[in-house]
């Protein structure tokens, strides 16, 4: 069976969900289940919630932002994952925005990359006991670390520091960009570009409708604009027009084209995505990481549920 991932969704979703979608997830087949982190939710406390729920596929976050945790608290917390799951573990990490983080929290970014760089590498040193702040006494085998990457900077140093990327809404000629990227930072660092997992997280709207899902997928991927990150990254997949309607006062949702939300999600009935999936996976995507995403009046329980029957082994 072909990899595909899943992120589970977290807005309604009590404990016992997210608990029974980890166990659909895996009886389907699926190789991993990441929980995004939106508060309330902690991405790093539903990984330990679908670990003790099942017992082959891999769990993590997707991702957990950098600038909320000090790195020895993060390394702990999936050390925790990391014993419960039985080495299934995988640590997503990214930055977050600037409106989120810097407005919200009072947090003082710095520069992005290079402070993923840093933390990265804090995380290791804490969780192997090579830290020389402080030792955490866990045997444990080391769990890989994934780091979000939108721009070909992020992913030149993915290649040098993690084991994996995790954009988002990138099309498959930017997933190409992406990993060569990915090569020269691995080659910089005298590392095997092979070893770097290339992963791609791709919004599902599912439905035998084709217009109500891109209806969907308009209003569910447009209020990404409002961010910097994603207005660059729609940018430089070939949608700057987009983004200059949107500054100069347009609805997001109103501008938002057939032609970008066909290029980034997979969207119609399940045959029409599966064909869709494909050619992300023939752009380089080793590891699709599904996000599913509502159709009309549907529960988040029952969107995943949807999704899972359609993809699974796609």
């Amino acid at each position: 069976m072909r990899r595909i991932a899943t992120v589970s969704p977290v807005w309604g979703c009590s404990v016992e969900d997210l608990r029974a979608l980890a166990r659909e997830a895996e009886e389907a087949g699926f190789e991993a289940i990441f929980s995004p982190e939106v508060p309330p939710y902690s991405a790093i406390a539903n990984a330990q919630v679908f670990a003790e729920a099942t017992s082959k596929i891999k769990v993590g976050t997707w991702i957990t932002s950098i600038y909320m945790r000090q790195p020895v608290m993060c390394a702990s917390e999936a050390l925790t994952v990391q014993e419960v799951s039985g080495g299934r573990m995988v640590l997503g990490l990214g930055v977050s925005h600037k409106p989120v983080v810097t407005d919200r929290f009072g947090i003082d970014m710095g520069d992005p990359v290079e402070e993923m760089r840093k933390y990265v590498k804090a995380v290791r040193s804490f969780a192997d006991g090579s830290s020389p702040l402080l030792t955490i006494k866990r045997q444990l085998p080391a769990f890989p670390i994934y780091t979000a990457v939108l721009t070909e900077k992020a992913a030149e140093l993915a290649g040098e520091v993690s084991d994996g990327i995790m954009p988002y809404m990138a099309t498959p000629q930017h997933i190409k960009k992406l990993a060569s990227a990915v090569r020269r930072g691995a080659q910089k660092a005298g590392r095997s570009p092979s070893d770097i997992d290339i992963t791609d997280g791709i919004p599902s709207f599912i439905s035998d409708d084709l217009d109500a899902a891109r209806k969907a997928a308009k209003r569910g991927l447009s209020g990404y604009a409002r961010f910097p990150y994603y207005q660059r990254l729609i940018k430089n997949i070939g949608f700057g027009d987009v983004i200059e309607k949107i500054k100069s006062g347009a609805n997001p949702a109103d501008v938002f084209t057939d032609e970008l939300v066909d290029s980034v999600a997979l969207i119609g009935p399940a045959g029409r995505c599966r064909e869709r999936l494909q050619a992300f996976r023939e752009a380089g995507v080793q590891l699709p990481i599904i996000v599913p995403n509502p159709v009309g009046k549907q529960s988040n329980v029952e969107v995943m549920q949807n999704m899972i029957k359609a993809l699974a082994g796609g």
